[in-house]
């Protein structure tokens, strides 16, 4: 069933050719252009639309359900993507860069698990330790080498 769109949109063609050409975004965009087309005549029904965008009919008819609603400023707000918040922040993270560099400060990662835990009260598994301070701090830390029971103890200090 072919289903013709009944919208008023308000912007000229001009506006809205104006408003396409500054978007960035490439969903912002394919809502821009939808609206063009239809003000210019180019298709008049939502499956041609959805087709030339390469996105599901729902898709297009929610936007122009957005655009009834809120009109041009609302169908090109981005909506805030929410998530769980980190479980280090940016400015434990500073702190933690601040204790990696130096030297004497961990020489394992489980050291810096307990350090999280005893300093800042925050638990994560080793893996998450590992993974965090390897990948995103670009910190590699090795343990100290097992000492022989027959190696000098001199010769070691002498060796760091």
């Amino acid at each position: 069933m072919v289903c013709y769109v009944k919208i008023d949109i308000i912007e000229s063609a001009e506006e809205l050719k104006e408003i396409l050409s500054r978007q960035t975004d490439i969903k912002l965009k394919q809502k821009v252009q939808a609206l063009y087309w239809l003000k210019i005549g180019a298709v008049n029904t939502i499956e041609n639309i959805s087709i030339l965008l390469g996105c599901h009919r729902t898709t297009v008819s929610r936007w122009f359900s957005t655009y009834r609603k809120l009109g041009i400023e609302g169908l090109l707000k981005k909506k805030k993507i929410l998530g769980r918040p980190r479980k280090i922040s940016p400015m434990l993270e500073k702190k933690l860069r601040d204790e990696l560099k130096d030297i004497e400060s961990f020489k394992s990662y489980n050291e810096v698990q307990t350090w999280l835990k005893a300093m800042w009260d925050i638990n994560l598994p080793y893996s998450t330790v590992h993974r965090y301070v390897y990948y995103n701090l670009n910190t590699k830390l090795k343990g100290s080498p097992p000492i022989s029971s027959q190696q000098n103890s001199t010769a070691v200090e002498d060796s760091k």
